[in-house]
């Protein structure tokens, strides 16, 4: 009597056993993501104008050779610390202020304002134009060229020659303003308001101090003659630390100082409950089954299933595997032979044409049951004439 040993597959009920496991790593996933984004998220937006970002956001491409040209450069990031480094400056100072994130109320752009500084403003807000640039208004840029002539009077746009097309224009009803690289419509890449004792720049063409765009065009004659006016250059980006005492706290606030370290070793403990459980996932082990299963239960059994499930090039396909491993065996070829060797093979000792033996072993398509019971049959002739060519006894 023949047996077989039969594996019940067990993907299933392994995925089941797993689900929990997964669902849990995504949700630590996601929390951990979620807990050092908003931890660490000053330190991603800083990335923008930073003075010390080699990243193409960054500007430490043009602070650099403003400090090789001798300007002192001053990076801050409070309120507080920009005015203590104009009233230590000596001489001139040169503010450049990019509220990216709206720190800044009006009380802090007003106080900003009192500064005895000049002020560069790249792509203010309208609030910050409101105290700061007063007649000073954001419009949209018409012209659709890829850089712009100066058009104007002042020393930095004349140098510059032509820059990038401004990101956003500005229009000004003030007589004390001057307007450069015309965008349209009596709009302007840069906006200079002389207030007497100061100058406040308006600059659309905020790209041109961006470490990407300040090689093109004019933006680094701009951008240098802006910024290296005085001898002391200001960078002032604001941080949560201009957040007024009175403002709602920001998520980092409120999230308690254990909870990072917290997440952190939850993953930690994922990863070693999962090597610990991975290491129980070694290759598939046969165990004796507790009953024996006669080899033609189970062909029957699979045919049913390929019966029911109406799976006929499925049954067709097991059927001529098995049938060209068997004539392979027969006919001594190698493991590595083709199909094309077998049908060439099977034809020089049954003396049938290879067109036939390539239609029953490949070709034929059965279309219902009789067909495939048909095919059956000649698979089954086709066998018994190999054996009965190569085994006369």
């Amino acid at each position: 009597m023949t047996a077989t040993v039969v594996e019940t597959p067990r993907t299933g009920p392994r995925l089941r056993r797993w689900l929990f496991w997964i669902l849990a790593s995504v949700a630590a996933i996601l929390l951990a993501g979620f807990t050092l984004l908003s931890s660490f998220r000053g330190l991603v937006d800083q990335g923008l104008y930073s003075a010390t970002s080699p990243s193409s956001a960054g500007s430490k491409a043009l602070v650099e050779v403003l400090k090789q040209q001798g300007v002192d450069v001053v990076v801050t990031g409070s309120l507080d610390e920009t005015r203590r480094a104009v009233s230590w400056a000596q001489g001139p100072v040169t503010v450049m202020m990019a509220d990216l994130y709206g720190y800044l109320d009006d009380d802090g752009l007003e106080a900003l304002g009192d500064l005895d500084a000049d002020l560069v403003l790249p792509t203010p807000s309208d609030d910050e134009l409101d105290v700061l640039a007063p007649g000073v208004r954001t419009t949209a840029v018409e012209s659709s060229d890829d850089t712009v002539d100066a058009g104007c009077g002042i020393p930095a746009a004349e140098r510059a020659g032509e820059v990038s097309q401004a990101d956003v224009a500005y229009t000004a009803d003030s007589a004390d303003a001057t307007g450069c690289f015309d965008t349209g419509a009596g709009a302007y890449g840069l906006v200079r308001l002389d207030q007497g004792d100061r100058t406040v720049d308006v600059l659309g063409v905020g790209d041109a101090l961006r470490n990407d765009s300040i090689p093109l065009a004019g933006n680094a004659a701009l951008a240098l003659g802006l910024l290296g006016e005085n001898p002391t250059l200001v960078w002032y980006l604001p941080t949560s630390a201009d957040l007024p005492e009175d403002a709602p706290p920001t998520i980092q606030e409120l999230t308690p100082g254990w909870v990072t370290p917290v997440i952190l070793l939850l993953i930690v403990v994922f990863v070693a409950a999962a090597v610990w459980r991975g290491r129980r996932l070694g290759p598939v082990v046969v165990e004796e089954m507790p009953v024996v299963v006669r080899a033609r239960e189970t062909a029957e059994g699979r045919a049913r299933l390929y019966a029911r499930e109406g799976a006929t090039l499925r049954a067709v396909d097991a059927l001529r595997v098995g049938t060209v491993q068997r004539l392979s065996t027969a006919l001594n070829l190698s493991r590595s032979s083709d199909l094309t060797e077998v049908v060439s093979a099977v034809s020089a000792v049954t003396g049938r044409p290879s067109a036939e033996v390539y239609d029953t072993l490949v070709g034929a398509v059965p279309a219902g049951e009789a067909d495939l019971q048909a095919l059956s049959d000649r698979l089954l002739v086709l066998e018994r004439e190999v054996r009965a060519a190569t085994r006369p006894d």
